[in-house]
């Protein structure tokens, strides 16, 4: 009866889709301004995003830690704005702004009356283009920062634990450093650093201005072209992206900290998407991790949890849409009683078997219509639906290619989810880490 529910859910959803889905309209500047535009007239509301093409990859050795400290000093003021005075703007016109970082992207967001887009476009460009970036706000907000990642990290067994098997997983990929910075690199950061980051990455060419919702594309461009379109051309170079080697065996990684309970994470480089070239390997990757870690029929928590014991909670996580791969995990709770080395072997045993023979009907199905009525659900949030445009088209997939994905979904056979645990999901490619509790000294 769920399963029939949800095929009929998903098949509504589908038939809703073009309601209010359409087609992207761009815009590019002479300086490398990029912006793209979904119209949406459903409601007199708009999303905002600026994305930067740089990110956690893009920052020198002993320097971790600058994109998102650049992140925070976008708010400290510039030469129209004082600190915070942005976001009272925002506010005052009944919207709400934040912003993000990642391994490969900056992302500032408004969500905002319709009326109002103009006006944010041109506050957007002004910050970008006028920050103060002064020693006494940047020591201010690198002690913020500095906590946040003692409360996030240092102060969280678990986040520890997958930070340093992130580490140790790969050789030559920048994904292997911490968004938010080595302590170490951020108590060694100055001013100095946070002016050439700017100067280095915050240039016109690293721009795409997503806009979604109630606009009309030709006065957006009109804005867009007075305002970022204007900024002096710089030129940019290719980003850094090395070819991370085949793992030639199994390496492990044990972190020993006060902490509850044991856990134990496993780390496998995969590839991410690149259209036209690794279409159907990538989607069989993502549908093989939605059956083992989506919805109440996850593989992982029927076997390991409910009918094995080997461990209290279990899951997996792949991001197909970065630069060139991702760090494939999945990881598994021990209880008290429960031993290590025996969930470790029960995973194992569970990845050959997948490799080995094709998924349940039901569950393939019920996992592929998961991921499709995720996607479309996803449509009726302005934020999400800009979000995925700016991602893509940032890591370098393309935002046209967003609508051809789930196309590759519906297409994933039973035979190529094998295929796909078959070759990528093998211990001697793994990186194991281990969290084993260490008692808290009085």
């Amino acid at each position: 009866m769920i399963f029939k529910r949800l095929m009929l859910l998903c098949g509504l959803s589908l038939l809703a889709m073009p309601a209010f889905a359409a087609d992207l309209q761009r815009a590019s500047f002479n300086n490398g301004v990029q912006l793209i535009v979904e119209e949406d007239h459903s409601a007199p509301v708009a999303m905002v995003q600026i994305w930067l093409k740089v990110g956690g990859r893009d920052e020198l050795p002993g320097k971790t830690g600058l994109a998102h400290v650049f992140e925070h000093m976008m708010f400290k003021g510039s030469k129209k704005l004082e600190a915070g005075e942005y976001s009272k703007i925002i506010s005052a016109m009944g919207g709400s702004d934040n912003a993000f970082t990642s391994t490969d992207y900056t992302a500032y967001f408004e969500t905002v009356p319709a009326a109002e887009v103009s006006r944010v476009l041109k506050m957007e460009a002004e910050r970008f283009a006028n920050l103060k970036l002064r020693d006494k706000d940047f020591q201010s907000e690198i002690k913020v920062i500095m906590e946040e990642r003692r409360m996030r990290t240092e102060d969280n067994a678990n986040s520890r634990m997958f930070e340093e098997l992130s580490a140790a997983s790969l050789r030559l990929h920048p994904y292997r450093n911490p968004v938010i910075g080595w302590m170490q690199d951020l108590e060694a950061l100055t001013i100095d650093d946070v002016k050439a980051f700017y100067k280095k990455h915050y240039v016109p060419a690293n721009v795409t201005v997503v806009v979604v919702g109630d606009v009309d594309f030709k006065d957006v461009k009109k804005v867009v072209g007075k305002t970022f379109g204007r900024m002096k051309s710089k030129r940019v170079a290719p980003r850094f992206n090395p070819k991370e080697p085949e793992p030639l065996g199994g390496k492990r990684v044990e972190v020993h900290i006060p902490a509850q309970l044991p856990l134990v994470a496993f780390t496998l480089p995969v590839p991410a998407w690149e259209p036209h070239k690794n279409d159907k390997e990538v989607a069989a990757i993502a549908l093989a991790t939605e059956l083992l870690a989506g919805g109440k029929s996850a593989i992982l928590n029927q076997v390991l949890v409910n009918e094995k014991r080997v461990v209290i909670s279990a899951g997996a996580g792949y991001d197909p849409f970065t630069m060139g791969l991702d760090l494939w995990y999945a990881y598994g709770a021990t209880g008290i009683g429960q031993d290590v080395a025996t969930f470790e072997q029960a995973f194992w045993d569970l990845m050959q078997d997948m490799g080995e023979t094709l998924p349940d009907a039901r569950k393939f199905e019920a996992a592929k219509l998961r991921m499709i009525a995720n996607t479309v659900f996803a449509q009726d949030s302005l934020y999400l639906r800009a979000k995925h445009i700016g991602i893509l088209e940032t890591v370098g997939i393309g935002a046209d290619e967003k609508d051809r994905w789930l196309d590759l979904i519906r297409e994933v056979s039973p035979e190529q989810v094998r295929d796909a645990f078959k070759k990528w999901f093998k211990p001697e490619r793994a990186t194991t880490g281990v969290l084993l509790p260490k008692a808290v000294q009085s």
